[in-house]
């Protein structure tokens, strides 16, 4: 039988590697393996706390990650590479484009304050670049790339309480590719994290 961090594991992989706890409470209920006990919904829910790193349960064997932030019953698996891909397909051709309609709440973002980061950033330095590699997109694209840089917050925004502030120091300066990089991890690489990555690589 599953332990119940395995059960876990075993219903959000089945899920498609992520999903609300409504959902993993019902696919418990439809294909679970261990025995339906009337309190079965808080043993699903204290095994994804305990693997998640975000959490104050957290135990040290990261399996899962809190897709929205904290409290927000959203639980993702960690590493997971959905194997529902036939790579023995040999048509050419894939059927996409079709609309869908998607209701979501985000946390709304202050333009303002990516503004005024790189306008700071550009004061100091004289230009934009990466932070992190280094990379400057006008020095490899010219006038095309000429200003551009993207913006990460150091702190999650889906973990920021109503109305809470952003300080422009809170901000960092990334290429694409470093920024793609950062949240890779869950909870999302710090820039002095991934720096030593690079240069390990190097």
């Amino acid at each position: 039988m599953n332990t119940w961090k395995e059960e876990c594991v075993f219903l959000l992989k089945k899920l498609g590697g992520h999903a609300y706890l409504n959902e993993i409470y019902k696919e418990f209920e439809k294909s679970g393996t261990r025995p339906q006990t009337p309190s079965f919904d808080a043993s699903i829910r204290a095994a994804l706390e305990k693997g998640s790193r975000e959490s104050a349960c957290f135990d040290g064997e990261e399996l899962f990650y809190m897709v929205d932030g904290k409290s927000k019953g959203h639980y993702g698996l960690v590493n997971y590479v959905s194997n529902q891909i036939d790579l023995t397909q040999e048509d050419d051709e894939f059927p996409e484009g079709k609309l869908m309609l998607k209701k979501h709440l985000s946390r709304e973002r202050n333009q303002m304050v990516i503004t005024k980061s790189k306008q700071k950033f550009k004061e100091i330095h004289g230009h934009l670049f990466c932070e992190i590699c280094g990379f400057d997109f006008f020095k490899v694209y010219g006038e095309l790339g000429n200003g551009f840089i993207e913006a990460h917050h150091n702190k999650p925004i889906s973990e920021m309480n109503d109305n809470e502030k952003t300080n422009i120091n809170d901000i960092i300066m990334v290429c694409s590719n470093c920024h793609s990089m950062i949240h890779r991890k869950r909870p999302w690489l710090s820039k002095e994290q991934l720096k030593s990555i690079i240069k390990i690589k190097h």
